[in-house]
């Protein structure tokens, strides 16, 4: 006797639930924009259907994962990549300072299967999921389902009950690990505190912090990115307006280079530095509210919770 067999009809998904888990894990198609829809989709659903639920925390959770792992991924695929332009590179000085067609295949080869490999297996397995949902099969997704069923308590049937709390939990560490989603990820947290009613304080106030963090990232990104151009263009025409330009600088203009490239070195090195430290905060975040911790960020986390104790009270 199969599994299908045994479900009891009051716990089988329907054909709707059916769709809307399909639809969860689909959504890997919209890639930066994809985890917004398992994330809505779970909150109108995750007191109608467990099932449903199930399988959006599911798809969040894989989405934003492999994202993740991407981003290492992607490390490594520029780590690869340098060794391999060092590599050819020797291989072309040794033949005489010429590149064999082959060489370069070769190289263009490895360069295609890391950078679109990863791709294509993140979208695969996505859609995968989605035709098991429509197929009526029980679809988990490999190291992750399992875990994740185990936390949050699900039983044997499709529409057991799942821990309230843990889903929550589950949800807004999800809302800060789109953080990974620069500029894109901000809509998964703000659409989850919109969606949240108020008998879920505690995910409404992850979400809103989630939101507000990346949002003040990505306005200090556009404001960095902004003096960076001003500067760079302010200082180059300030050259060609100068009738001597094209002849040797001047002591003026040697200190005002001098100025220029102290300045682009200063922004470089807080980008190097802030980029990590960002994600850092939030993967620190996501992991804290997964263990059932309050988390705040710092100076945001304290200001934001004394405003959402004014509203409450």
């Amino acid at each position: 006797m199969s599994k299908s067999e045994i479900v009891p009809p009051q716990n089988a998904p329907t054909s709707n639930e059916r769709l809307l888990a399909a639809l969860a894990h689909g959504s890997v198609v919209l890639s930066f924009f994809g985890a917004l829809v398992p994330a809505l989709i779970w909150s109108f659903q995750r007191r109608k259907s467990p099932y449903v639920a199930f399988h959006a925390l599911q798809a969040a959770g894989y989405q934003m994962f492999m994202f993740w792992v991407g981003m290492a991924a992607y490390l490594v695929f520029f780590i690869v990549i340098f060794f391999l332009i060092i590599l050819f590179s020797g291989a072309i000085v040794e033949q005489g300072g010429s590149a064999s067609p082959t060489m370069m295949l070769g190289m263009q080869a490895s360069m295609f299967a890391l950078l679109f490999g990863f791709m294509g297996i993140y979208f695969l397995i996505g859609i995968v999921g989605a035709v098991m949902c429509v197929m009526d099969k029980d679809f988990k997704y490999p190291i992750l389902g399992k875990r994740l069923e185990k936390y949050l308590g699900r039983g044997p049937h499709p529409n057991d009950p799942l821990d309230e709390a843990k889903e929550e939990q589950w949800m807004a560490a999800m809302g800060h690990a789109s953080a990974i989603l620069f500029i894109w990820g901000l809509f998964t947290p703000l659409a989850l505190f919109l969606a949240t009613q108020k008998d879920s304080p505690r995910l409404r106030f992850q979400s809103a912090q989630a939101a507000v963090y990346q949002t003040l990232a990505t306005v200090v990104y556009f404001g960095i990115s902004f003096c960076y151009v001003g500067v760079f263009f302010g200082f180059f025409l300030s050259l060609l307006s100068n009738p001597d330009f094209g002849s040797s600088l001047s002591p003026a203009q040697g200190i005002g280079f001098l100025v220029f490239m102290l300045v682009f070195l200063i922004i470089g090195i807080f980008v190097m530095l802030a980029l990590p430290t960002y994600h850092l905060f939030a993967m620190i975040a996501g992991i804290q509210i997964l263990k059932g911790r309050d988390y705040h960020y710092p100076i945001l986390g304290r200001l934001l919770a004394k405003r959402f104790e004014r509203q409450d009270g």
